[in-house]
């Protein structure tokens, strides 16, 4: 990936050097890094109430209590293979801590999960359906809570930055349910070819 970006920042600036814009061009590059640097700065705070509520949320077993809540639902969502199913928990984790915006929470559940259904069999390479469902979802990710969203409204100067909460919440479900229903229809189409 660092070459990629690597890639685009210099056909970017032979591009800006080609249309006579370098001067410009060299700005840009300077004070976008200082405005980073100001923007994270800015949304620490945020960042620091949002990640205070999920300690909050741990410790008085909220988050438990949501990833109990998912337990039985996902096992009839995924089609574990053999050994796989010792992943449900962290998926459960996972799940309900994207559900409530915390990403970072979220990360290490998943890859946790990931590594769990990995080492349950040997598929040389290649990822189980149960696999390439939790990835759909996870990247879809229902929010009930963006609280990203709502800390960068908040640092932006929005009149009610959490007004993003039902319309994040249905466009989020929306794209699960069509990660799912794809998800399916793939599984499907593999196992009618002999596919794994």
């Amino acid at each position: 990936m660092n070459g990629v970006f690597c890639i685009m920042l210099l056909l970017g600036v032979m591009a800006a050097a080609a249309t006579g814009q370098a001067d410009a061009a060299q700005r840009a590059l300077l004070s976008g890094g200082g405005e980073a640097v100001a923007l994270c700065l800015e949304l620490a705070g945020a960042y620091a109430f949002f990640g205070g509520m999920l300690s909050v949320m741990r410790e008085s077993g909220f988050t438990d209590a949501l990833a109990a809540a998912l337990r039985r639902p996902l096992m009839r969502l995924f089609h574990f293979r053999l050994g796989e199913e010792r992943a449900l928990s962290d998926i459960s984790v996972n799940i309900a801590a994207n559900m409530l915006g915390m990403g970072g929470a979220a990360t290490p559940a998943g890859l946790s999960a990931m590594r769990t259904m990995a080492d349950a069999g040997v598929r040389d390479g290649r990822a189980s359906p149960a696999m390439i469902l939790f990835l759909a979802i996870n990247t879809s990710s229902v929010q009930l809570l963006p609280t990203t969203m709502i800390a960068l409204r908040a640092q932006a100067g929005a009149a009610n930055p959490a007004d993003i909460v039902l319309p994040t919440l249905l466009s989020t479900a929306a794209s699960t349910v069509c990660a799912v229903v794809l998800c399916r229809v793939c599984e499907r189409i593999s196992a009618r070819g002999g596919g794994a």
